[in-house]
């Protein structure tokens, strides 16, 4: 980090994303430890962009719907003279009815892939048989498997159904074997430490964004103050988490990832403090004056400040009272 990291518009999340992903190598980290424990199954040069507009038409007897739908992130995955398609949908937000919203696009694009093969035998006039062209398909097409992951960059846990069946009404025990389900491949931000990633950018991505949501200041000192960090990098995490000091401090500095890193702790430190002890106050002059320090370090306790930020505002009787009538 340097002069040459001059300050920068900071985007939407969305769009910070879609940007961050795009990359090969990030994208291929992301579903390598997913997918496959961190093993390097995918490579990044074996990955190519496709067009994400999935828009189909479906057709019924006596008219046609059409279903306008376009993906974030697409790409294809070349394993030997074959391919799989891989997906990949961001959420700030859970999405409610997400397995249905992912089991469309999917669906979509099964579709365009039939599609294709429809378009391509009328122009050549080489259905195999008559059934081949009522289907739009010939019996040797075969279409290309979709894998989607749902990331999800939310402070809270996905409190959402990640299956077809989680949205259902309860299902006669007898039709149980003829409903198909659907499952959504969800990653969440807040996983981190459940993934093993070797891109250094998704790394830090998921494991600064997780520990600032968590407020694990401690952590995030101890794991950053000797390590710079790319602008691009302090400029992601900061659409996420919506902590703009984050990259207000990181262009004002000239260089020295650790001196960035310990302002950016003091800064959230001060912050969450004063807030644990503006909400502290308001509640203790609810309750009387007579209890407004042991009502402040119980919800900075609560707000999951540490002993030792604590201790900065309050003496260790204060501390201890606070604790012993927290845990009765």
């Amino acid at each position: 980090m340097g002069k040459n990291n001059s300050k920068k518009k900071i985007d939407k999340p969305d769009t910070a994303m879609k940007t961050f992903w795009r990359n090969n190598e990030r994208f291929a980290d992301l579903f390598n430890a997913v997918a496959f424990n961190g093993s390097h199954v995918i490579n990044p040069d074996e990955l190519t962009e496709m067009d994400t507009d999935v828009s189909g038409i479906i057709q019924f007897n006596d008219y046609n719907e059409s279903l306008v739908r376009t993906r974030d992130i697409i790409k294809k995955f070349y394993n030997g003279i074959e391919f799989t398609i891989l997906g990949l949908e961001l959420q700030t937000n859970p999405h409610y009815a997400m397995p249905v919203r992912a089991l469309l696009y999917d669906g979509l694009g099964y579709l365009k892939e039939c599609n294709e093969f429809r378009n391509i035998h009328k122009a050549e006039h080489d259905f195999d048989s008559d059934t081949g062209f009522l289907s739009g398909m010939n019996k040797s097409d075969k279409i290309h498997p979709i894998i989607t992951l749902i990331f999800y960059y939310g402070e809270s846990p996905w409190d959402g159904p990640v299956t077809l069946s989680g949205m259902m009404t309860d299902i006669p025990e007898e039709l149980r074997p003829f409903f198909s389900d659907y499952k959504i491949n969800l990653v969440q931000i807040l996983d981190s430490g459940h993934y093993q990633f070797y891109n250094e950018d998704v790394r830090s991505v998921f494991d600064i964004t997780q520990k600032i949501y968590t407020k694990n200041l401690q952590g995030l000192s101890e794991e950053y103050t000797n390590k710079s960090i790319d602008g691009e990098i302090i400029n992601l995490v900061t659409t996420i988490t919506g902590f703009s000091k984050l990259s207000d401090i990181f262009n004002e500095l000239d260089d020295g990832g650790e001196t960035t890193v310990w302002k950016c702790v003091q800064e959230m430190e001060d912050e969450w403090v004063q807030k644990g002890v503006a909400e502290g106050e308001r509640k203790g002059e609810i309750k009387g004056m007579q209890k407004e320090r042991q009502t402040a370090i119980i919800t900075m306790i609560e707000l999951g400040l540490t002993k030792e930020q604590i201790l900065t505002k309050y003496s260790e009787e204060d501390y201890l009272k606070a604790e012993e009538a927290l845990n009765n």
